[in-house]
């Protein structure tokens, strides 16, 4: 019987600048200012590039509980303290594919793999 041990040379694979290449803009919902109730404005927060995938088995066990119709996933540079993404801010995606989503963000993690990462998941209720 033979055992297959792991190639102790394999290594995980990175993401490149390349692969961060969807530009995305994160913002929130704020009050207009005025005497009209209820309206409200966007209000950018931050703006740079990622990389969207589908969501793994792992993400999909988390949006379980939200009510979603789509869901994505996405990789941004950690801004080390820059910008801190939170379940109150919403995504645009700037893809002809995403072009008229507003995207929540459901969750958010550090990239335990490669330090240098932030991954979310998004949801659309449209």
């Amino acid at each position: 019987m033979t055992i297959h041990r792991l190639n102790k040379d394999y290594k995980i694979p990175k993401t490149t600048a390349g692969d961060l290449n969807v530009p995305v803009i994160f913002y929130q919902f704020v009050p207009r200012d005025g005497p009209e109730p209820g309206e409200e404005v966007k209000r950018e927060l931050y703006r740079c590039n990622a990389e969207v995938y589908d969501p793994s088995m792992k993400d999909r066990e988390i949006l379980q509980s939200h009510e979603t119709k789509m869901a994505v996933t996405i990789k941004i540079r950690d801004t080390r303290g820059q910008y801190l993404p939170t379940n109150q801010h919403h995504v645009e995606i700037k893809d002809r594919r995403y072009a008229t989503k507003v995207w929540d963000v459901i969750d958010t993690r550090p990239d335990f793999k490669d330090d240098r990462f932030i991954i979310m998941i998004l949801g659309c209720a449209e």
